[in-house]
C-alpha cells in the first residue's frame, strides 16, 4: 500500500463522513472517529457492477473507478455464487444508522457478536469503538471467513472471526450484551435470545436485526423472551442463509391465462416502503418483475412465491392468478389493512419473542399481528 493512496483514502474517507453527518445518518463522534480511521478499501479491493463485471483496485483500467465507489456511500456487490450475489459491503449510511441504533457503551467488558462477518468492515468498526477482545463476529462461508480475518490484519484489528453458522450464535463466548446481524432474517433464531446477557430496560442484552424489509431492536425480557420495536425506514441485505426459499430467486412459474378480476391494490402501491415492509412480513420470500413508467414508477407486475402460486397485474388494474393458491388475495389482505390503519410505517410495528412464537404486531401486542415461521 502506497503512502499516496494512504493519504488518498483519509482524504475521501473524511469526506464521505462528513456527508454522512450533513445527512444526519451519523451523529456519535466516537462512531464518526470509527468511520474516519477504518479503511473501507482494505475491506472491499473488489466489487462487482450491476452487469457482474468485475472492478478492481488490482487492474489499471477499473481502479480509478474502484477507488471512487469504496468511499461513496454505495453498497457494493463483493461475492456471488452461479451468478447470484450472495455477500456485500453494506450502505455506509446504513451501517451508521445500525452501529448507532446498537446503543453500545464505552465500557470495559461489553460485548458484542456479529453475525455475518462478510468483508470484515462493520467488525473493524466494532473493534475500533469497542477494542478487539469485545467483538466476535461469525459467518458460515469459509473462503469469507478467511479473507475478512487477514483483511483485518491489515487494517490493525484483531477482533475474534468465526467459522459458524450464525443460526446458532456462538455459545462458547455467551452471553453477549449486544447482538447485531448484518443478514436478513425472518424470525429470530432462539439462540440468540438464550445468548444475550440478564437484565432489566436499557441494561438488558439487545438484538439489532434486519427483519424483513426493516430493522427490529429487541430486548431480553426473559430466558427465551424478547420484545421490542421496529426502526424508521427500510433495510434491505442479503439473507442469512441461501437456499431456493430465501436469497436465490425462484424460477418463475408459467404466467396465468385465467380471466382477470379486478383489485384494489394499486400498481403505485408496489412502490410504497411502508407496504412493502408489510407484504414482507406476511408474504416473505416473495420475487418481483416490473414495468416501468417513464418516470420509473410500476404500471404492472409479475409476483410469485416458491410455492409456484403467481400473479400478474395488469395495467388496467386486473389480476390473473394460477397456482396452488391465491397469492393476490395475500396481498389484497395486506393492502386493506395498510390502509385501514392510515399506511402505517415500520416504526409502528413490534416484535414479541416467546419461546418458538414470535409475533409481529401493529402499534400494540393487542393489535393485528402476524406470526412468524421459526
Amino acid at each position: 500500500m502506497t503512502t499516496n493512496l494512504v493519504e488518498a483514502a483519509a482524504a475521501r474517507r473524511a469526506e464521505l463522513v462528513q456527508a454522512l453527518i450533513d445527512s444526519g445518518d451519523l451523529t456519535d463522534p466516537a462512531w464518526q472517529a470509527a468511520f474516519e480511521q477504518v479503511p473501507r478499501h482494505v475491506f472491499v479491493p473488489y466489487f462487482y457492477d450491476h452487469t457482474g463485471r468485475r472492478i478492481s483496485a488490482y487492474e489499471a483500467e477499473t481502479r480509478d473507478q474502484w477507488f471512487d465507489a469504496v468511499h461513496q456511500d454505495r453498497a457494493l456487490v463483493t461475492h456471488r455464487t452461479d451468478g447470484t450475489a450472495t455477500s456485500s459491503s453494506s450502505q455506509p449510511s446504513l451501517m451508521a444508522t445500525m452501529l448507532e441504533a446498537l446503543q453500545v457503551e464505552d465500557e470495559v467488558g461489553m460485548k458484542v457478536l456479529e453475525i455475518g462477518t462478510g468483508t470484515g468492515y462493520n467488525a473493524a468498526l466494532l473493534a475500533h469503538r469497542l477494542g478487539n477482545d469485545s467483538v466476535t463476529t461469525l459467518d458460515t462461508e469459509p473462503d469469507l471467513v478467511t479473507t475478512a480475518r487477514a483483511r483485518l490484519t491489515e487494517a490493525g484489528y484483531e477482533p475474534r472471526v468465526v467459522l459458524a453458522d450464525g443460526t446458532y450464535g456462538h455459545a462458547e463466548l455467551a452471553p453477549y450484551d449486544r447482538i447485531i446481524a448484518t443478514c436478513r432474517i425472518n424470525s429470530v433464531p432462539p439462540a440468540w435470545v438464550r445468548q444475550l446477557t440478564d437484565g432489566t430496560g436499557t441494561d438488558a442484552g439487545q438484538i439489532l436485526a434486519p427483519l424483513g424489509n426493516a430493522l427490529v431492536r429487541i430486548h431480553r425480557t426473559g430466558p427465551h423472551q424478547a420484545e421490542g420495536r421496529f426502526l424508521p425506514g427500510g433495510a434491505y441485505f442479503m439473507p442469512l442463509r441461501h437456499d431456493t426459499a430465501d436469497g436465490i430467486p425462484t424460477r418463475r412459474p408459467a404466467l396465468p391465462n385465467s380471466k382477470a378480476h379486478h383489485t384494489e391494490v394499486p400498481a403505485s402501491a408496489l412502490a410504497d416502503n411502508a407496504y412493502r415492509f408489510l407484504l414482507s412480513i406476511a408474504e416473505p420470500h416473495l420475487d418481483w418483475q416490473y414495468d416501468l413508467n417513464a418516470d420509473g414508477k410500476p404500471t404492472a407486475a409479475r409476483v410469485w412465491s416458491p410455492d409456484g402460486a403467481i400473479a400478474t397485474l395488469h395495467p388496467d388494474g386486473t389480476v390473473s392468478e394460477a397456482g396452488p393458491r391465491s397469492l393476490w388475495t395475500r396481498l389484497e389482505d395486506s393492502y386493506r389493512i395498510f390502509t385501514d390503519h392510515d399506511e402505517p410505517g415500520p416504526e409502528r410495528y413490534g416484535l414479541t419473542v416467546d419461546n418458538n412464537v414470535q409475533r409481529v404486531w401493529l402499534d400494540t401486542p393487542d393489535g393485528p399481528s402476524w406470526s412468524l415461521r421459526t
